[in-house]
């Protein structure tokens, strides 16, 4: 028999009292169970007793790029830190760059970036819960949760002509309309993504295999997720009562109905609940902002429309063409922005200089945010429940490695 030495897994082993063995052994980096981070894992027989993150094996130096490039420029990098919520994620860019600039946002671009801001939240939701799914053994979930997503991502073409790097929102509103169409799909998508939705409970969640991988598994206490200052479902599904969304009243989110979910259980099965929660959330949120959208009217506010050579504004409802307005000066001041995504809180600060690249760049990332809270979870679960803790919080790489 090969023992696990010879395969070059032991980082360390220690002797203790009594005979036990304590080896320190490497978990990833490998796809999906660890994505791109290394994890140096402490076991006494198969209960984990330390965890030890490694992570950039991504290598994206995502705010020093930012800082060598025009600001319009950082719109692709940026989504790029978390492609199934690129909206979310340069939704926060954009508003610390209105800031800075002081640009107003149009009545109906927020309506915009809203609907497409919680496409952005279920995209990422799905995203995760297939990945988990199969980290679990449901290599059904893994489908499920990826074949609803396309056709999620199918709208989205509709209103960027891109399925995953939408480049959509800009500072002062959005590049491009919807065509009618969308707003019918988009309402039978939520239709049939709610049935969906609800099977996927029955057929994952609450399998007595998928129910009992989850539950009680990766314990994260309330007091344990404010200390280490967890975000999204990480913190909700730990009982803390806080989302970007309502504490910042950004876009139209205070003038429309919805709830915040959270669960107390502070488990692998509490955090899941919450992303699927939250499904149903954004699904009731659409259905709101595409009753209240304007169908007409520009798709930037008055600071850049005014800016617009008169032939480019002619088209402001319909498009907005990335030209030369879009690489001009920055003013020297700061901004900042806040939005909730899927997996928990994006945060940028931008600092001008009075030029035409942001002279810096900070970015805080839920992934990045969540590490700690992981890894507290970690601690006392045994070595095979690493993958339902990790799938749990959604944890995403390219995100740490910014």
């Amino acid at each position: 028999m090969m023992r696990v030495e010879e395969y070059g897994l032991v980082l360390k082993e220690e002797r203790l009292e009594g005979g036990r063995r304590v080896l320190d052994i490497f978990w990833g980096p490998q796809h999906p169970s660890s994505g791109h981070t290394r994890f140096i894992v402490e076991v006494d027989g198969d209960v984990v007793v330390n965890v030890t993150p490694d992570p950039g094996y991504v290598h994206r130096t995502m705010e020093k790029l930012g800082e060598t490039r025009h600001w319009i420029q950082n719109i692709p990098l940026f989504e790029r830190l978390s492609l199934p919520d690129a909206i979310n994620v340069t939704w926060a860019y954009s508003m610390s760059i209105e800031r800075l600039a002081k640009f107003d946002v149009s009545p109906r671009a927020e309506y915009l970036r809203v609907i497409m801001g919680e496409l952005s939240r279920i995209s990422t939701h799905l995203y995760d819960l297939g990945l988990h799914a199969i980290m679990i053994g449901s290599s059904t979930g893994f489908m499920w949760g990826f074949g609803l997503r396309e056709l999620l991502v199918q709208l989205w073409a509709m209103v960027s002509g891109s399925r995953t790097t939408p480049t959509w929102i800009l500072p002062g509103g959005v590049r491009t309309a919807p065509p009618d169409a969308f707003y019918e799909q988009t309402k039978g998508f939520l239709d049939y993504l709610e049935k969906k939705i609800d099977e996927f409970v029955r057929v994952v969640v609450k399998n007595p295999v998928g129910y009992y991988r989850l539950r009680d598994v990766g314990y994260l206490s309330k007091e344990d997720a404010a200390k280490l200052m967890a975000t999204g479902p990480g913190a909700r599904g730990s009982g803390i009562d806080w989302d970007a969304r309502r504490a910042y009243k950004y876009g139209v989110y205070h003038e429309l109905e919805w709830d915040v979910c959270v669960e107390d259980g502070g488990d692998a099965l509490a955090r899941t609940m919450v992303r699927l929660c939250e499904i149903r959330q954004s699904a009731r949120i659409i259905r709101q902002a595409l009753d209240r959208v304007p169908k007409d009217g520009p798709l930037v506010g008055e600071a850049v429309l005014h800016r617009l050579p008169p032939k480019q504004r002619e088209k402001a409802n319909e498009h907005i063409r990335l030209g030369a307005l879009f690489t001009t000066m920055l003013p020297q001041a700061e901004g900042t922005g806040v939005t909730e995504g899927g997996r928990g809180r994006y945060y940028f600060h931008v600092l001008g200089d009075g030029t035409e690249k942001p002279y810096r760049v900070r970015i805080s990332t839920p992934s990045w945010q969540n590490l700690r809270a992981m890894i507290k979870a970690f601690i006392g679960s045994r070595l095979m429940d690493l993958p339902a803790i990790y799938g749990s919080f959604g944890y995403f790489p390219p995100e740490q490695d910014r």
